[in-house]
């Protein structure tokens, strides 16, 4: 419980470094958007694959075991221009597995006249900790990529809607998939 306390300090401390006080403006009359947000996010874990729960010959599938479930996080962030960075902290539960995620995220918004709707692409990497009954907590590194897109709904609110798939190099888990919903408020 510590170390989650720790990170997730750190998590809000390095968020609002990222963009203290952004101007939320837009640069240079592109429709970009600039400034700092912070925001919520819920998440459908579709793939969660755990080689606790594997098959003798090795591997990582029982079709026993049902890895999807929801997930809640929050985030912080900057963007400036078609660049934006988000520190986010993901919270996974479900038939006695969980884990806490700790991600660094970097997006490019590659429309170049950005209006309501907004695609990105981004790389995700960070910290997983997997626990499940029967195994000591284990925790390691967690890497790979996003895609979504952005709503405008107003100068200050983003709808986010996304897809993120991560590989993990612990031995307990393989990969993890999610389908992204949330928000992004720049103040």
């Amino acid at each position: 419980m510590k170390i989650k306390t720790v990170m997730l300090s750190g998590l809000i401390m390095a968020g609002s470094l990222l963009y203290a006080g952004g101007d939320n403006g837009s640069v240079g009359g592109t429709g970009y958007k600039t400034g700092g947000f912070f925001g919520l996010r819920g998440s459908y874990v579709f793939s969660l694959q755990s080689s606790i729960i594997g098959w003798p010959g090795g591997g990582y599938y029982d079709d026993n075991y049902d890895g999807n479930g929801g997930s809640f996080g929050v985030h912080l962030g900057g963007q400036e221009g078609q660049w934006r960075a988000t520190l986010a902290y993901e919270y996974f539960d479900k038939d006695d597995q969980n884990y806490d995620l700790f991600l660094g995220q970097i997006d490019y918004l590659f429309l170049p006249n950005p209006g309501i709707v907004q695609p990105y692409i981004g790389l995700d990497a960070g910290y997983i900790n997997y626990e499940t009954p029967g195994a000591d907590d284990s925790g390691g590194l967690a890497y790979g990529a996003a895609t979504g897109i952005t709503f405008a709904v107003s100068d200050h609110l983003d709808l986010d809607v996304g897809v993120r798939y991560l590989f993990a190099t612990q031995d307990e888990v393989d990969h993890l998939g999610t389908v992204t919903f949330g928000f992004n408020y720049f103040y």
